[in-house]
């Protein structure tokens, strides 16, 4: 124990001695003849070369001004200049502008009217179905905040070209105040 006491005391004054303060010799400055300050004064600018232990100032330069818009030969006159619109490409032949469907109301209001809706299962010559079942029909619109009342599958006269609608559709009762919310789905009212 008394080892140990002296180890960190020997520790401790040897961390004292390395940490403390240093002393070093200062160069003395001896006055000039002429009464005047121990350093001599700083060069200024001009006489500044490149090897010299101050640095240059920066310089400013204006911008050229031969390719500037002058508010007079803008027109209008208002001195603001006319934006340019980017030119785009046509649009291919053929090409249809898509619609923006109408947003899904956050709050509609139940009326207590029960409606039938319909959705064809897919299209005629699809590989896979939009709605591959029912209950994924079901959890889609719960999913989207639309509660269903009963659901069934439902067998409709349909035409038989590629393209159309599968004779098998989805039919869902709801009420009458979420039917806009069902028809942004792809949903369309029994009539």
């Amino acid at each position: 124990m008394k080892r140990l006491l002296w180890f960190l005391l020997f520790g401790l004054l040897l961390t004292a001695v390395a940490c403390g303060p240093t002393t070093e010799e200062v160069p003395t400055q001896t006055p000039s003849d002429d009464g005047g300050g121990l350093n001599p004064a700083p060069s200024t600018e001009s006489d500044t070369e490149p090897g010299s232990d101050v640095f240059p100032r920066a310089t400013l330069t204006p911008p050229p001004t031969d390719n500037l818009v002058q508010p007079e030969s803008v027109p209008g006159g208002d001195g603001y200049p006319v934006p340019t619109l980017p030119q785009t490409a046509p649009l291919p032949e053929g090409y249809e502008i898509p619609t923006a469907l109408p947003p899904i109301n956050p709050y509609p209001e139940t009326t207590g009217q029960l409606i039938w809706i319909l959705k064809p299962v897919g299209q005629q010559c699809a590989e896979t179905p939009t709605t591959p079942d029912l209950p994924t029909a079901v959890a889609d619109m719960i999913a989207f905040g639309i509660p269903v009342e009963a659901s069934e599958m439902a067998e409709m006269d349909v035409c038989t070209e590629c393209g159309c609608p599968t004779s098998a559709h989805f039919r869902l009762q709801i009420d009458a105040g979420y039917l806009g919310n069902a028809q942004v789905l792809g949903w369309v009212a029994e009539e």
